[in-house]
């Protein structure tokens, strides 16, 4: 592999080996997906502690991203209540326009939505970081180099 795509969540930092050389391409902010006629739909955004009695759509343990949902709600004092796990965003999102539950959904991550699901930012701006990784012996390689230097040109955009 000359190249990966690889993110961290702000509370599970990215550990690089040495001999790896990284750059940082953006950072993936992550809104709350509700059915369109749950309560608190209606809101512009809405904060953690008002998430407390959801039912969540969310991925398997051991997941990056259920390990982040579950230390993220438990800091709140808010034990999660997991009623559906998926690993794919586009699952979640069909489980949530049913009236399944509520899920946390990276931008990047999200395809068009259903029109039965209203997406609603999350207070506090809550991200992943997404880098672009390569072995440090190979960045003066033309071919890493532009890569590196195209995936920072549409991560800008």
């Amino acid at each position: 592999m000359d190249l990966a795509i690889v993110q961290d969540w702000a509370d599970d930092p990215l550990t690089i080996p040495e001999g790896l050389a990284q750059h940082h391409l953006l950072d993936d902010r992550f809104d709350l997906a509700l059915p369109a006629d749950h309560p608190l739909a209606d809101r512009t955004d809405i904060s953690v502690q008002e998430l407390a009695d959801q039912e969540w759509i969310g991925w398997s343990p051991g997941q990056i991203c259920h390990d982040w949902l579950i230390r993220t709600l438990r800091k709140h004092d808010i034990e999660p209540n997991i009623a559906h796990t998926a690993s794919e965003h586009s699952t979640q999102l069909a489980l949530v326009a049913a009236g399944l539950g509520a899920a946390v959904i990276p931008r990047l991550g999200r395809e068009p939505t259903p029109a039965r699901i209203r997406i609603i930012p999350i207070e506090g701006d809550p991200t992943r970081r997404v880098f672009a990784v390569w072995r440090a012996g190979t960045s003066a390689r033309p071919a890493i180099r532009a890569a590196v230097t195209a995936l920072t040109t549409v991560a800008r955009q």
